[in-house]
């Protein structure tokens, strides 16, 4: 019995002991990590400080390694280097058209190709299926996710930096490696975060330890920069910003007007020669609106983001279309940016017949006959955007760029579906109800135009009617500037249009009854010729930075000016533009009618002009400082330095078309007059200024009439 208990005794200190090992065991395990972000842990274990050199070589290797790893990533949309399907896990369709590819080579012959994070998978000439995609990698987790990218590009890049410790052997370290090198990073709410798992035996002198386990933080939020990116390329998905803007922008810069865009529908009463474009110089146009406008794209939230106030209620319409609402003040740190260059090509159609475009009735003797000019294109486009995200503070202050392209497909004028059936040529119509003669039952209608400068009447006014978009004739003014016709009834909602060449053509709402005789007058401003010059009034560097000097500066033989006037037309007039191209002294000749104009105009300097590259110094940590190189910017005859212009608001009178030229100012910042060492590239901010320039200055930018 006695023996018994002791046995007893015996099992029960036996499973106390094993117990209080478990405990201790465990402990000591927990006390030797540290969850540093959840499910992520790092050894905590104490290494001797003769071995701290060792730990803090691999811990700098480590950040370097991952710190350009990370730009890589950001230059290159969410991938380390597309040429490396080993590095990526992902392959990539690329050619000479970037409409035609998986991403977007930066320049000609470069290496920098960035993807598109929304694009048209599927041939530009697709028809009934089209195939939509994104090269937009995930960011955790699967084989070609940015955390795993980062693992395998860390422990490819890593051991170029370690070198095989020689370094450290030459201070009389002795490691040995004792394990591969496993890298895990982990993108976290704020920061990324990559531990190392590489075991090292490292001894000096009578000192000896192992090392198994390195990390770092890196101060990027990529989380959040991924986060804005992903809701940008889903606006563009859903909503297609980019295509309706395209749109916008044509019909903004269209017309029946050799120097503008053709338009997407118009129509004239005019007998003889018609007004046509060139297919391929249409192509330019569109190319070169795009580059002017897609940089005003703007992220509603962004640390960037700065609506802008007009007094044109088109102008401001138009640039708050270009405002993408994503709206979520967690981005308010974040600068976004969108570019188009005209040297990335772009997939371009037009219904014309081969290089020219024309009006319909120059293949139809109908409309021929009645001199009707039907002007109806149908715009095909596609062309890759650069979306790029910014955080200035990422890096300690280094900063942190972001890039992706997002692409737009426009086809028959539309933002182009999954099912798309391209637009057939389109027959001459037959009259419609509208236009029906045997229709037109209304009392008499006397329309009454006159010359609102002369007060004269006005002969061969051409009259229409138009209702939900159809339009037709109805008749021509005689010599009293009188017609009395019959109108089609019931056609509430209905306009009737007064148009002559050289004229400004005026509209009004209209409702003819059949037993009410109605009588409608309308003066019609005329449209003159007139000369206009460009001159400079020069900002110049001081040492006090640039200032407004008001001195008078004619444009050198090599500087170009273009002017845009764009009448702020009431909603009964017509939209009307005048465009001007304007070298060194020359005089050119537009055409105004009366009342008041949106004056932009725009400089460029095709001159040898040189801004050198700089060096900068910006710390990097308590002790280090790193040096940075800015490149420099060569201007050109083919890269032209944006040297001025002028936004303003001018009112022109009858009397002022009376006079001689019209003379306007350009606000110019003086660069080539600096001498080449003390340019920087802050300089070019003046550019963006010239806004701001016109506002300040604008009583002493006020056009001269001679």
């Amino acid at each position: 019995m006695i023996k018994k208990a002791q046995v007893s005794i015996f099992i029960i200190l036996g499973i106390v002991i094993l117990a209080a090992a478990a405990v201790v065991f465990y402990i000591n395990t927990t006390a030797e990590e540290e969850e540093i972000e959840p499910g992520v842990f790092i050894s905590t274990k104490e290494i001797p400080t003769q071995l701290d050199p060792v730990s803090n070589f691999v811990t700098q290797c480590l950040d370097d390694a991952a710190v350009r790893g990370l730009k890589l990533i950001g230059e290159h949309g969410g991938y380390v280097d597309i040429n490396s399907p080993e590095l990526t896990k992902q392959n990539f369709k690329m050619s000479n058209d970037p409409t035609e590819s998986d991403a977007v080579a930066f320049a000609p012959q470069s290496d920098l190709k960035i993807p598109y994070w929304w694009y048209l998978e599927s041939s530009n000439n697709c028809q009934e299926t089209c195939k939509f995609a994104s090269k937009r990698p995930p960011l955790r987790d699967e084989d070609n996710s940015i955390e795993k990218q980062l693992d395998r590009y860390i422990e490819k890049n890593l051991p170029e930096c370690i070198n095989n410790f020689e370094s450290l052997k030459e201070q009389g370290f002795e490691i040995t490696q004792s394990s591969a090198i496993k890298a895990n990073t982990k993108v976290a709410e704020n920061d990324v975060v990559v531990v190392l798992d590489y075991s090292l035996e490292a001894k000096k002198s009578d000192t000896a330890s192992t090392i198994d386990q390195f990390f770092v933080r890196v101060p990027v939020d990529l989380q959040k920069i991924y986060s804005l990116s992903t809701d940008i390329a889903n606006m563009q998905q859903k909503y297609r910003f980019l295509e309706r803007q395209t749109m916008n922008l044509i019909s903004s810069f269209s017309s029946v007007d050799k120097d503008k865009l053709p338009p997407i529908t118009d129509m004239r009463f005019e007998f003889g020669s018609t007004t046509s474009w060139r297919k391929s110089d249409v192509k330019n146009s569109v190319t070169q609106v795009l580059a002017s406008y897609i940089p005003f794209f703007q992220v509603d939230g962004a640390k960037n983001f700065n609506r802008g106030f007009y007094s044109s209620g088109l102008k401001q319409r138009l640039y708050d279309s270009m405002i993408i609402p994503v709206a979520d003040q967690e981005y308010n740190n974040l600068d976004v940016t969108f570019n188009y260059l005209d040297f990335w090509p772009a997939y371009f159609n037009i219904n014309c017949n081969g290089d020219i475009c024309q009006p319909e009735s120059a293949s139809s003797n109908l409309l021929a006959f009645i001199g009707l000019q039907r002007y109806d294109f149908a715009y095909d486009i596609s062309f890759p955007a650069l979306v790029e995200v910014f955080d200035e503070n990422a890096l300690n202050g280094r900063g942190y760029k972001f890039n992706f392209f997002l692409e737009a497909n426009v086809r028959n004028n539309q933002e182009l579906e999954s099912e798309f059936v391209p637009l057939q040529a389109a027959n001459v119509p037959t009259a419609s109800f509208l236009c029906n003669i045997e229709n037109r039952n209304s009392a008499d209608v006397t329309i009454k135009a006159i010359d609102a400068v002369e007060a004269k009447p006005l002969e061969d006014v051409s009259v229409t009617l138009s209702v939900a978009g159809e339009s037709c004739y109805i008749g021509s003014t005689n010599e009293d500037g009188t017609l009395v016709a019959k109108f089609p009834t019931g056609t509430a909602g209905a306009v009737v249009g007064l148009l002559k060449p050289d004229y400004i053509s005026k509209s009004q709402l209209f409702d003819a009854s059949p037993d009410r005789k109605l009588s409608v007058e309308a003066k019609l401003d005329p449209v003159k010729d007139k000369k206009i010059a460009v001159k400079k009034k020069l900002l110049e560097k001081t040492n006090r930075g640039w200032e407004f000097t008001n001195k008078i500066s004619d444009l050198k033989p090599e500087e170009e000016a273009f002017v845009t006037l764009t009448r702020l037309s009431p909603a009964t007039e017509e939209d009307f533009d005048a465009v001007a191209s304007i070298k060194g002294t020359n005089e050119e000749q537009i055409r105004l009618a009366p009342g008041r104009y949106e004056v932009n105009i725009n400089t460029f300097l095709r001159e040898d002009i040189r801004i050198p590259e700089k060096k900068v110094k910006k710390k990097t940590g308590l002790f280090s400082e790193e040096e940075f190189t800015i490149p420099g910017i060569d201007f050109n005859s083919q890269n032209p330095y944006p040297s001025g212009g002028l936004r303003m608001n001018v009112t022109i009178t009858e009397d002022d078309l009376k006079k001689g030229t019209i003379t306007f100012f350009a606000v110019s910042p003086a660069l080539e007059n600096v001498p080449e060492q003390q340019r920087s590239i802050d300089d070019l901010n003046q550019a963006a200024k010239i806004e701001e320039y016109s506002r300040v200055f604008a009583p002493l930018l006020k056009p001269v009439f001679q």
